[in-house]
This record gives structure tokens, sequence and C-alpha cells, in this order.
């Protein structure tokens, strides 16, 4: 498969510890696209973004990025040209916030006064008190640690972002908060976005596109609504638990 495609997975296979991870991944992802990876714990939702930023490299097939296959290239720039937040923010914890933020813009060279130029825009897109710059992680709430994450994923300008489950620790509240932010920033900067996620309703209220994975396999995918209409199993496996705690709810409520 190739051709149209942002980001484009060929025929991707790993196996890790003798256990096959992911099985023949074939994917499309279009410029500007805000993909959501679903799937059960243990579908090979983190193995394919760990593929995708050389974090592990496949026993077969071919990963391009704007039409450039990835393997041919320096695995520490790939990274670098390349934004990756995970659960919690993952946070380096005796560095500043200011510090975390532009790591990748440290390792890239930039100069002081670039960085926390860039540091101070990041912090206010992200709703950030400025006065949290100097702070260390311990010190952060976990909203705001998640959203420091989010900054450094950003700050070096990426076209790609790979979320895996950045939001998955937090209250409700908090969360959709977040995730209200990520949407509007994906917008604005043009980003091509792929996140994992467990959180369905999510997944298919903001995804442009929806993938299923299931045992290392692709095996839905498409427009969110498309695959609520006719759902694969597995879709309709995800779907059981959300749909009957809505019926729940909606039965504690009075008439």
């Amino acid at each position: 498969m190739s051709g149209g495609g942002f980001l484009e997975c060929d025929g991707l296979r790993l196996a890790l510890s003798g256990r096959t991870v992911l099985d023949g991944i074939d994917l499309v992802v279009p410029a500007g696209a805000l993909v959501a990876l679903v799937g059960a714990s243990g579908a090979g939702k983190t193995s394919l973004l760990k593929l995708i930023n050389r974090l592990l490299e496949p026993d077969a097939g071919v990963i391009r990025i704007a039409g450039q296959a990835i393997a041919g290239q320096d695995a520490v720039a790939v990274r670098r040209g390349i934004g990756h937040a995970v659960q919690g923010g993952g946070l380096f914890p005796h560095w500043t916030v200011a510090d975390n933020i532009t790591a990748v813009p440290w390792l890239l060279g930039w100069p002081p006064a670039r960085r926390q130029a860039r540091a101070v825009e990041l912090m206010a897109m992200l709703e950030l008190p400025a006065h949290l710059a100097s702070r260390f992680p311990g010190e952060l709430s976990g909203g705001q640690a998640s959203r420091v994450g989010l900054a450094r994923a950003l700050a070096a300008s990426p076209r790609l972002l790979l979320l895996d489950e950045p939001f998955g620790a937090l209250d409700p509240e908090t969360r959709e908060a977040l995730a209200d932010r990520l949407h509007a920033l994906h917008r604005a900067q043009g980003l091509t976005t792929l996140i994992v996620t467990h959180d369905l309703a999510d997944a298919l209220l903001r995804a442009d596109l929806m993938l299923v994975l299931d045992q290392g396999r692709i095996v839905a995918s498409g427009p969110p609504a498309a695959l609520v209409a006719n759902p694969h199993p597995a879709v309709q496996a995800l779907l059981a638990a959300p749909l009957a705690q809505a019926r729940a709810i909606a039965a504690l409520a009075p008439a």
C-alpha cells in the first residue's frame, strides 16, 4: 500500500520474546488527520507507535513519513522530528518545567533565548501558569504534568504527533479539558496526530479516523460514524461497556 498518505505503513510485522505483536499492519494516514488507535490491552497499539518513532524496529515492512522510508534515516533524527507524549507526561524529574518543555530544542542546538521564548509560548497555549516554569514535575498536579508533556511534544514544531494514553490517569473533567485543548492545537497547527486511547467516547467524537486493533491486526478502520453504523465484532465489544453505562445513567434520571 502506498501513495497519498503523510504517514504510511506497509506490511509491518513485529515479534517480541517469541510472541507476534503486530501481524501485517497496512496503514495510510492523510496529512492533518487525527487518528485514534483503539483496542483491548495487548492489541499492539503502543508497539505500533514505537515502530513509527524508531523505538522498535519491525521484523518486516516499511514505514514512510512524507514519502521517505524512515529505516534509511538516522533513528535519533527521526525521533527528534516527531512529537511524542505518554501517560503522566513522562517528565524528567530533576529538570524544571521549562527545561522539560525545551528538551528537544536543546538537543537540536537552539540558543537559550529561543528556547525560553518557545517555553513561554507553549505554556500560554496550554494554559499553564507562567510561575510553573521554574517548578519541578513532583510539584505539579496530574493535569499540569500532562500539559507539560504535551508542550514538550510540540516544542520543536513537529508535523507528526504520537500520543500514548496521554490523559489516561486523569479525572474525567481534567481529561475532557485537555482533550479539547489538544484537538484545538491539532487543528490550529496542522498536525497529523495518532493517539492511543481507551476513551472510546473521545475517539468517536473527536477523531477523523479510528483504527481498531485486535491481536496485532487492524480489524476495522474508517471514520467513527461508519464504524458505529456497521460495527465489526471488535468494535461492538468495545462499545458494549460505555453503552451499558449510558443506559444505566439514563435510567437514574427522572422521567
